[in-house]
């Protein structure tokens, strides 16, 4: 309780005159409301018993003056609360959104969001709420049990104390309880905020939901979380009427002990009959202060357990920055460099294992690799989101760990595979790179975005607004806002995070030589899975399980073999029509499938022509575990994730794999019709080439050594 004081001064430290004044209006209120009832004793005895007209106008007068006095003070008293609780909750708004942004990613991470936005709808308003009913309720009815136990003790020390024993009693209980309760509304507080988590994220996932018929799954958990929160707000609620419930009790019983002592003492004329009824009333006046005081116990409990969990994320380590600024080239191209870099997002498992490498100012360097091997990570490492666990980045010769956060990502435009649009209208977005840029610069982006024309073509233009999350645009219509966002910034550093992923053919290869524009006079570092559209780079660093395997430009490398010409060999001689919905391959790619191989070109040309194209949407299902299996997959284009239900939780998945360009899954159905092993559901708008078994049988069916050949080869990858 007193914690609890104390951080509400605290809080009110900054508006002291505004508090003052408001202390001021309260105890001239209190003292009226504590002291009025006081005069039934000397009106009885000085005015009414003795019948004195001139003391009766004269007590009348006193009181009248005093009333308004006090009513006047009380008025300035809510007003003062009113603006002393707004500011408050403004400073701690503004306080913990601050300290949000300084996080780093790490803690954003492993904090769920509805945890975090239960800061802002749970706590803080229930600070709000218990600041309003201690500074009025809590303050108000102690002073009134305080002044009135001084009055009554002046009046009838006997039954005063007979009060104070019995005011004991009162919040003995509560107090007792105190512990508890507060354990039972911390708890409460974390289920409610893992049922608004659950709420949030099935909203954000209707298309999964949808796509893999989880609707009466979804409902099934959510009754679940439902159960685990209705037990624990039971528990509170009814720990919440005990806290109530006792002092009314205790309260009972006062009053009839107080009834049977006050009379007995004016029967046998210890008191008067004008200091019975003052006592009276003012010990009714007291009882209620009392009562009102059991309302007050339950809010400090709750205050409690927020002002715990907001100090909690006080107390987090804000994101590690240094203090100077970004170093500048005279060129104004900066350097990069990563000496010995190793990093772990856990302490268990390095992503990264002594990577080496230098990318010279104006260069435009490209990160590739498989899935998992690493690439976005040295992207956020250059960003400075996290800190290496060995070895250092250097940026223009300054240690990254030494350089002001702000001062370097000032010079740098980046471009996620994921981009967040902002609520507001697509100009909003667009501008938020630079805010003060014009609006024809923000046209001249949109157009090199390639994303201008679409703009003119909404009723509203650049000042369409833009829905949550910008759903109400495609994936690549959010792409190529978040591309001239960046363009928009014409920065000395350009990050591109698989930048054209969500985009067309058309679009993408239209995006790639805006981007070749860009360029020039910068540094650039592109992170891609899709080779060809980096052939042009100056550098390609090639990353396999955490390490850096190769590097060099294109043509080195395919002449070098190695890792990256695995990964050329698997992309090439596949290809997407401009349209992005017709896909081919050619007979060379299709010899390099492991049961294909060996086979005659013509074999290989009349199996080519029995491919069909398939296109998905991002976020679409393809195959689903447990489903019958008869068509075999090769991704032409996009990108696709491979999971499994867990034994532990039907509804949690396990992520197998992660699959991209020239990745191929379900060859075991061009062997029999078994059960899908896994669900497989597209990351990136995708296109396929697709086999069914059935189509497959036929063609092989007239040349029988091969087609014993690719059932052994097929029957030895199931092994």
């Amino acid at each position: 309780m007193l914690i609890v004081i104390k951080n509400i001064f605290a809080y009110m430290r900054p508006y002291k005159l505004l508090a003052s004044l408001f202390f001021v209006g309260l105890f001239l209120d209190l003292a009226f409301v504590s002291l009025a009832p006081l005069t039934f004793k000397f009106m009885v005895d000085l005015a009414i018993v003795p019948k004195d007209m001139n003391m009766f106008y004269l007590i009348l007068s006193v009181l009248g003056i005093a009333g308004f006095i006090g009513f006047g003070a009380g008025i300035m008293s809510d007003y003062m609360l009113a603006k002393l609780t707004s500011l408050v909750q403004k400073d701690m708004r503004a306080l913990l959104f601050s300290r949000l942004q300084r996080m780093n990613i790490g803690f954003f991470q492993k904090s769920r969001s509805s945890e975090l936005v239960s800061y802002f709808s749970v706590d803080l308003p229930s600070i709000d709420r218990s600041m309003s009913v201690i500074l009025t309720v809590g303050i108000q009815s102690l002073s009134v049990v305080i002044i009135t136990t001084v009055v009554l003790f002046y009046l009838q020390w006997s039954m005063a104390v007979c009060i104070l024993v019995g005011a004991i009693a009162i919040f003995t209980g509560p107090y007792l309880l105190g512990r508890r309760a507060q354990a039972t509304d911390s708890a409460y507080k974390e289920q409610l905020s893992l049922m608004t988590g659950e709420v949030h994220e099935n909203i954000k996932a209707q298309r999964v939901v949808k796509g893999f018929n989880l609707q009466q799954a979804m409902i099934d958990k959510f009754t679940t979380r439902l159960q685990s929160l209705f037990v624990i707000q039971y528990k509170k609620n009814v720990l919440s009427a005990s806290l109530e419930r006792i002092p009314m009790i205790s309260l009972l019983l006062i009053n009839f002990a107080i009834i049977g002592l006050g009379s007995y003492l004016a029967l046998q004329g210890y008191i008067t009959v004008g200091a019975l009824v003052a006592f009276f009333t003012m010990y009714t006046s007291m009882g209620n202060s009392v009562f009102n005081l059991t309302f007050a116990i339950p809010a400090f409990t709750d205050a409690a357990v927020s002002m715990e969990r907001i100090g909690r994320l006080l107390d987090e380590s804000p994101e590690a920055s240094g203090e100077a600024p970004l170093p500048q080239r005279e060129d104004k191209r900066p350097d990069i460099r990563f000496e010995g870099v190793t990093f772990g997002y856990s302490e268990e498992q390095a992503v990264l294992k002594q990577i080496e490498l230098h990318i010279p100012p104006g260069t435009t360097a490209a990160f590739v690799g498989s899935s998992g091997s690493g690439k976005s990570t040295l992207v956020q490492l250059i960003l400075g989101f996290y800190e290496p666990d060995a070895g250092q980045i250097l940026i223009n010769g300054s240690c990254l760990r030494d350089l002001d956060r702000r001062s370097l990502r000032e010079q740098m435009g980046i471009v996620f595979q994921d981009n967040f649009l902002f609520r507001g209208t697509i100009l909003d977005n667009i501008r938020i790179s630079q805010p003060d840029s014009s609006l024809e610069n923000v046209i001249e982006a949109a157009k090199r975005a390639e994303i201008h024309d679409f703009i003119q073509t909404l009723p509203e233009g650049y000042h369409t607004p833009v829905l949550d999350e910008g759903n109400n645009f495609s994936g690549g219509q959010r792409q190529r806002i978040a591309i001239a966002r960046a363009i928009l910034r014409n920065p000395p550093i350009l990050l591109l995070d698989e930048a054209t992923s969500a985009l067309d053919p058309i679009a993408e290869a239209s995006i790639n030589r805006t981007f070749g524009e860009l360029s020039r006079d910068r540094t650039v570092v592109t992170v891609t899975h899709r080779l060809a559209s980096i052939t042009g780079a100056d550098r390609i660093f090639v990353f396999d399980q955490g390490k850096l395997v190769d590097s060099g430009n294109h043509h080195q490398m395919l002449m070098n073999g190695g890792y990256y010409k695995e990964l050329w060999d698997k992309q090439s001689g596949l290809s997407v029509s401009s349209s992005g919905q017709e896909a081919e391959i050619d007979e060379e790619r299709l010899s390099r499938l492991p049961f294909f191989r060996g086979m005659e070109p013509s074999v290989l040309k009349e199996i080519k022509g029995l491919f069909n194209t398939e296109t998905f949407a991002a976020g679409q299902p393809v195959i689903y575990e447990g489903d019958q299996g008869e068509k075999f997959y090769l991704i032409a284009r996009g990108r696709v994730e491979v999971t499994r239900r867990s034994p532990d939780a039907e509804q949690e998945r396990i992520r197998l794999a992660v699959l991209d360009d020239g990745d191929h899954f379900g060859e075991i159905a061009l062997l029999e019709n078994v059960p899908r092993t896994a669900d497989v559901t597209t990351l990136t708008p995708s296109v396929f080439l697709t086999l069914q078994r059935k189509v497959l049988d036929y063609v092989l069916s007239k040349y029988p050594e091969i087609d014993s050949r690719v059932r052994q080869t097929l029957a030895e990858r199931r092994k």
